[in-house]
């Protein structure tokens, strides 16, 4: 009996009335999307301690499995003395707390581009850029810079648009739907450095101000940001630029687009700046031409070098440090100094100087004391927005273009962690983001530097304005990929995010990213990946 129903079934089979039975054809299990969240903290006060407990409580709850940990004490954990039993004590209660929400913390370390935190240790392993034979006056023993006063500003500019008077050395900005900006055309000495100060005042300002110093070609050298309030009383504000190898430049001082309220700027001056922040370190020397440091004059050193208001965090402009000879010269001797210096990028960045034997010991220290605190299954690589590189001769001497030693740099930190799991930004790997030459401070092409990723490197793609190109990019090559998404923006730019990632394989996760410290929409985030996000992982 039961051969004649095996002979009927394989009967109407053949006859294509029936599908055949296939124990394994139920719909795949969907795999469900890794949820991260950004967690930049000190662990250091109690109280934060509290209060990451329960970001993380709430995370949990809400279907996050992944926290990526960002802390600057990390970046200098031998320096926290007496407290570094203490933050090590609060670091392994967090960590016990994230394993009974099953959280795996992965903490963040290498900060290549945005150094000031490693920088803590050594503020001369900044990144400099060359000042070459400036002009100092030797009076008995002391050197100082001599002044130029060619390049000094005049009381009104070559031109100004519309919106700007200008009368008596004083300029006045008033509500304006377009730009407001006044511009001085120059000619200065290649390779200096030069300090230019003014004063502001302000009073329900909209605008954004912007000191700008372009070149022929239009590429800019100088982007500190200026912290001018909406209303404020007069205030000084000092700026220093290296003109590089660029003689003909052009200041434009003003404000891009509309604004409202009233500006008004007094007291513009230029002049040669001195020795304000010279490295003085091997690779970035302070020499002065015909002369010998320790024989002849003293080895320079600036107290204030990165140390303002702490050790990492650089002050643009402060008294310059003098050459000090050990016997006198005759009065008016000139002398020629040279050095280097590390540019303000924004709000305070500062890029450490990746070639630099000053950089790898404490890029070790850091590796070492991280991995002995978290043991961690996995480490982020903090590789972003890398704006100066490839001047002084630590870089120089290895003969490589920018691209090829953020690779070697790249894969040279890796091995400091061992066999973990690795993380990093995508943006300095990505030839559709920052990966390409002409990019801020940096003395040639990132092209290339994709080639320092390892396969066990998983990338944090944060390229939202090219995400189809740059998922595409990374897909292609085989590496998986996290989507850094929200970035205090509104949902619907995640779902942008998670429309393009569906089309790609090795999009593992998507993370709720912020700089604010917003918190709000972590369910939001989450709900709307786990039901729209799909993971396709490489066959």
């Amino acid at each position: 009996m039961w051969r004649r129903i095996c002979w009927v079934i394989a009967t109407i089979i053949a006859a294509g009335t029936i599908l055949p039975i296939n124990v394994y054809s139920a719909a795949p299990k969907r795999v469900m999307p890794q949820l991260w969240l950004y967690d930049a903290t000190n662990l250091l006060p109690s109280a934060n301690v509290a209060s990451t407990k329960a970001l993380w409580r709430d995370a949990a709850t809400c279907g996050y499995n992944h926290i990526l940990l960002s802390d600057s004490k990390l970046a200098h954990l031998r320096d926290l003395g007496s407290m570094r039993a203490v933050y090590q004590r609060h670091v392994k209660a967090l960590l016990t707390y994230a394993a009974t929400l099953n959280l795996k913390v992965v903490p963040s370390v290498c900060e290549i581009g945005y150094s000031n935190d490693l920088l803590f240790g050594d503020p001369s392993a900044a990144e400099g850029l060359p000042v070459r034979h400036v002009a100092f006056v030797v009076n008995g023993q002391i050197g100082r810079v001599k002044p130029e006063p060619s390049v000094e500003l005049p009381a009104s500019p070559q031109w100004h648009d519309a919106a700007v008077q200008v009368h008596n050395r004083e300029a006045t900005i008033f509500k304006n739907r377009g730009n407001a900006r006044m511009v001085f055309d120059k000619l200065l000495q290649p390779w200096h450095v030069y300090h230019v100060s003014f004063s502001v005042r302000t009073h329900d300002y909209t605008g954004h101000p912007k000191l700008r110093v372009f070149t022929r070609g239009m590429m800019n050298l100088q982007y500190e940001r200026l912290d001018i309030k909406a209303t404020q009383a007069w205030r000084r504000y000092d700026v220093v630029f290296d003109t590089l190898n660029h003689r003909r430049l052009k200041l434009y001082f003003g404000v891009w687009g509309s604004h409202t309220g009233l500006l008004q700027l007094k007291d513009w001056h230029m002049q040669v700046a001195g020795l304000v922040n010279p490295l003085s370190r091997p690779g970035a020397p302070t020499t002065v031409l015909g002369f010998v440091a320790g024989r002849d004059y003293t080895p320079v050193t600036d107290p204030n070098l990165g140390n303002h208001p702490w050790p990492g965090e650089y002050q643009a402009w402060h008294k310059p440090v003098s050459i000090h000879f050990l016997k006198p010269l005759a009065n008016g001797t000139v002398v020629f100094v040279s050095w280097y210096y590390p540019p303000i990028i924004y709000d305070g960045q500062v890029a450490a100087c990746i070639a630099s034997h000053a950089f790898w010991r404490l890029a070790r220290q850091e590796a070492t004391g991280v991995r002995n605190l978290f043991h961690a299954h996995a480490y982020m690589l903090a590789i972003d927005e890398c704006r100066v590189l490839d001047w002084d001769s630590s870089c120089m001497a290895r003969g490589q273009s920018p691209g090829q030693l953020l690779a070697w740099a790249t894969r040279r930190y890796s091995k400091l962690l061992g066999n973990s799991a690795l993380y990093t930004w995508s943006d300095m790997f990505d030839p559709y983001h920052n990966a390409h030459g002409h990019y801020y401070l940096v003395n040639g092409s990132y092209a290339g530097s994709w080639r320092g990723l390892s396969h066990r490197m998983i990338i944090m793609n944060w390229n939202q304005a090219k995400r189809d190109k740059s998922l595409a990019f990374f897909a292609d090559r085989g590496y998986q990929q996290i989507i850094a998404a929200y970035y205090d923006q509104p949902l619907s730019a995640t779902a942008a995010w998670i429309k393009s990632a569906n089309q790609v394989r090795g999009v593992k996760g998507y993370m709720y990213t912020t700089w604010r410290g917003n918190y709000r929409e972590i369910k939001p985030f989450a709900q709307m990946v786990l039901q729209k996000a799909r993971v396709h992982l490489p066959s």
